[in-house]
């Protein structure tokens, strides 16, 4: 008769806190999140978790602290460097605290994102991260019936806590250098659904650094349906072949100025001598490509730890800066220059 295999024997908090030398109240604030312990005793106690295998009971702690340890983030796409990057800090950021985060793709979409937000609010988040101020009417509503913490990034929007910057003056520094090198015949290729309203004021933007100018933008060298860098790419054959060929393209991004530098060298155009074009966002790879881009520097990274601070902050009930406005940086490279004589 061979003997049953003993029970596993259940790590306690006790253990954890004799295996980290600290307490187990100290234990217990590392588990529960708290900002408040030495980083030191934090990587005593993680270490020491791990080396037991001690494993929180989530549910029995949920219904203990009120609390799931969960930080909700819905963002339009995961397809560019535009919202990877700050996810990223922002990850790194909740996980020292001991957060979990949760994600969600709305794809631009108001009435996907509003479900997303409501399916995360039904698993328990603490906090929310959303971007952008353009939502389901009922988006606000719900988060307010809830009670949460949640903070809007990459706008600035007084009526909410929010990371972000101005871009309609980011999009009229942008025009301005254009305008300098002599450029007066312009393009625009972004795609911009009704929810993004970050684009959309950097097109106001344009449009009135232009206006200021006594200039304007042919609606047929404005294109608004741009999202991949093909779609650059073909928009960018769209405006070479339209009505008033431009000589400056401004580009919602810096995936589709290089989609549009793509056409252009296919129709033998030299930048910056034949045609100038500008992305957003300063991506990785900007400043190594053939023709170094021209861009407005946004502080991608920072957005992101900004918004989990703030949500950390206010989960711990402590001050927290409510409005974080960031000033994004004009970098001139190579594929920008003086207008071609007599455009």
């Amino acid at each position: 008769m061979t003997d049953k295999p003993s029970p596993p024997v259940r790590v306690s908090l006790e253990d954890v806190a004799l295996r980290s030398g600290v307490s187990t109240a100290t234990v217990s604030r590392v588990l529960n999140g708290s900002t408040t312990v030495r980083q030191s005793r934090r990587e005593a106690v993680e270490k020491a978790c791990e080396e037991l295998g001690y494993v929180i009971n989530r549910a029995a702690r949920t219904l203990a602290s009120r609390r799931s340890m969960t930080i909700g983030a819905v963002v339009p796409t995961l397809a560019t460097e535009t919202f990877s990057r700050p996810l990223a800090t922002f990850q790194q950021k909740i996980h020292q605290s001991g957060y979990t985060m949760l994600l969600a793709n709305s794809d631009f979409d108001p009435e996907t994102e509003l479900k997303e937000v409501n399916k995360l609010v039904e698993y328990g988040i603490d906090a929310l991260m959303l971007v952008g101020n353009s939502h389901h009417p009922r988006l606000w509503e719900r988060i307010t019936q809830q009670g949460i913490p949640c903070i809007q990034t990459f706008s600035v929007d007084q009526r909410y806590p929010g990371v972000g910057y101005d871009n309609e003056q980011a999009a009229g520094e942008l025009t301005a250098h254009l305008l300098g090198l002599g450029h007066k015949t312009f393009g625009v290729i972004v795609g911009t659904p009704p929810s993004n309203d970050r684009v959309s004021d950097r097109i106001t933007g344009t449009r009135q650094a232009l206006t200021a100018a006594g200039l304007g933008i042919d609606e047929a060298n404005l294109i608004n349906s741009a999202f991949t860098m093909n779609d650059a790419r073909q928009a960018m054959f769209r405006l070479l072949d339209g009505p008033n060929p431009p000589t400056a393209i401004i580009c919602g991004n810096d995936l589709l100025a290089f989609g549009a530098m793509r056409a252009a060298g296919e129709r033998y155009l030299r930048i910056p001598n034949d045609v100038s074009i500008t992305g957003f966002n300063d991506y990785e790879y900007s400043e190594h490509l053939e023709h170094p881009l021209t861009t407005m520097r946004v502080e991608l990274d920072q957005i992101g730890v900004c918004a989990a601070e703030y949500l950390l902050a206010e989960l711990n009930g402590q001050p927290a800066q409510r409005q974080t406005v960031l000033k994004p940086e004009l970098i001139v490279r190579g594929s920008t220059g003086s207008a071609p004589r007599g455009r």
